[in-house]
């Protein structure tokens, strides 16, 4: 009785699983979003460095049109079944805007790193490498 009641936990479990298809097919205005009074190229770089400096990896990266797309995930570990994540750099002439998507990769997960924690973090590199410029 006890392996199935674990296995249909299991699956439960899977059943609310997060994939990166999720995340990368979000539309451009979902997630949190934040402008920065900085050139697209500039905040691009940044970006990317904000994101490398956080506990994820940096799964792929692309540039459609006006758009730079990071793609990234948190592994698993102790107190979190992982994250996965996209971050889009928007270029508004002259400025530009950064938008983060993030998933748990359980819904039933209670820790873990949640969305706006994501973005702030993210979005506190950007600032942090402007103010030092």
């Amino acid at each position: 009785m006890w392996k199935i009641t674990m296995g249909a936990a299991a699956l439960a479990m899977l059943a609310g699983c997060a994939t990166s298809s999720d995340v990368m097919n979000a539309p451009l205005t979902a997630g949190v979003s934040k402008d920065f009074s900085a050139p697209y190229d500039t905040t691009k770089r940044l970006t990317l460095e904000s994101v490398q400096g956080l506990n994820v990896d940096v799964k792929s990266t692309q540039e459609s049109g006006d758009v730079y797309t990071i793609l990234f995930a948190k592994p698993m570990s102790a107190f979190s079944w992982g994250e996965i994540g996209r971050v889009n750099v928007m270029d508004l002439h002259p400025n530009s805007r950064v938008s983060v998507v993030s998933e748990k990769r359980s819904k039933y997960q209670l820790t873990g790193t949640d969305e706006d924690e994501f973005a702030q973090a993210v979005f506190d590199g950007i600032e942090h490498a402007l103010d030092r410029r």
